[in-house]
């Protein structure tokens, strides 16, 4: 077995190779606290195996690709993945090199398989980690299709269930008996289709540069899960929650990743959220539906304040036109994305700045109490 894991933020990727029962070089992706216990090719070899799931740590995930293992051993099995998305593909070995299957240890007892073309594969898992970026969303052209299934390997059927699809490539359904479950379609849209089909929420006078939904939609039924993920240079914006009929958006949460800030930020940053995790130089604030909405209403009393000539204590008595238009927004996501993306010259630090000229309002004039939301500290 081969491979460097390399850092990236809170997870470690590598290229594995050699690895028994399986012929061919696949890629592992796990979080960071587990890539630093793994010390040896052996126990790499014993803990990263899609072969031996059990073995594999919660939250990693190992990626198959046909253009690696389509002409090996799993030849059959990439030829029957890329039947299920393409009915004329039968046989043909140059259309199971499109394809990749990827397996993820979510939880003790469960193993998630996604399988389909390779690139809806690996933005699926880039989606899961909360890795999709600008360089990523800026290549999304049209939509993008995977399925997945969950195994449950605490069962001697289900890990059976799993090995089987692992020797045929066809993908079971929701069936407890076989311990097999959320049969699901994942979809990827970008923009330019996002606007038209998928869009179920309005982010108004907000001026990302890209945007992307990753939305799953189980065959047993139920809410669609989303993840949106738009982009402002540096600044990653996102919005995850259920989709439901009449819409509901108390499940929603909000999220923007903010690197490069300027010298003694993160420091002053600590004090308005005392309760901070993780360590390191990139930004994390995020805020559920109802800490959205109070931070909107602050903004509308901010806002009420300084018509009476009442500001923030050292900020200017006006609000920066980010501020104004979240106060004046429809709806808690587009007050989010407004608020939470920097403006025309992609300074990050102008975002934080915000938070503590609201924080520093709310506490004179307000409910004086911690800031909404919460914080985490990601390495650079």
């Amino acid at each position: 077995m081969k491979g460097e894991l390399k850092a990236d933020g809170e997870w470690a990727s590598a290229s594995v190779s050699g690895s028994t029962g399986v012929r061919g070089s696949y890629q592992v992706t796990l979080p960071t606290s587990v890539a630093s216990t793994i010390t040896s090719p052996e126990q790499a070899m014993a803990q990263l195996n899609p072969t031996q799931p059990q073995n594999l740590p919660v939250g990693a995930t190992v990626t198959l690709t046909g253009e690696a293992f389509a002409e090996s051993g799993m030849s059959v099995t990439f030829k029957k993945i890329a039947g299920l998305f393409d009915f004329e593909a039968g046989l043909s070995v140059e259309r199971a090199k499109g394809m990749a299957l990827a397996v993820t240890r979510v939880d003790d007892k469960t193993i998630r398989v996604t399988v389909g073309p390779t690139e809806a594969v690996s933005r699926n898992t880039k989606a899961s980690f909360g890795l999709l970026g600008v360089s990523d969303t800026l290549t999304v052209s049209g939509q993008l299709y995977s399925r997945q299934v969950d195994f449950d390997i605490s069962r001697p059927e289900g890990l059976a269930a799993y090995q089987r699809f692992l020797a045929t490539g066809e993908l079971p359904k929701n069936d407890s008996a076989t311990g097999t479950s959320n049969a699901a379609t994942v979809q990827m849209t970008s923009e330019s289709f996002s606007r038209d089909v998928t869009m179920l929420f309005d982010l108004g006078g907000a001026t990302l540069e890209s945007s992307e939904y990753v939305t799953t939609t189980y065959d047993a039924g139920g809410p669609t899960e989303f993840q949106y993920t738009g982009t402002k240079g540096p600044v990653t914006f996102t919005v995850n929650g259920e989709w439901k009929q009449p819409e509901d958006p108390s499940t929603y949460t909000y999220a923007v990743t903010l690197p490069d800030l300027m010298p003694g930020t993160i420091d002053a940053t600590r004090d308005l959220y005392p309760g901070a995790t993780g360590s390191g130089e990139t930004v994390q604030v995020s805020f559920t539906y109802a800490e959205a909405q109070r931070i909107q209403q602050t903004l509308k009393d901010y806002q009420s304040a300084i018509a009476q000539n009442q500001g923030a204590n050292g900020f200017p008595l006006y609000m920066d036109a980010a501020m104004e238009g979240a106060a004046n927004a429809a709806t808690p996501e587009e007050a989010m994305a407004i608020l939470l993306t920097p403006t025309a010259n992609n300074d990050t630090t102008t975002v934080m700045y915000r938070l503590h000229e609201l924080a520093n309002f709310d506490r004179e004039h307000g409910s004086g109490g911690p800031m909404p939301g919460s914080l985490t500290l990601l390495p650079e």
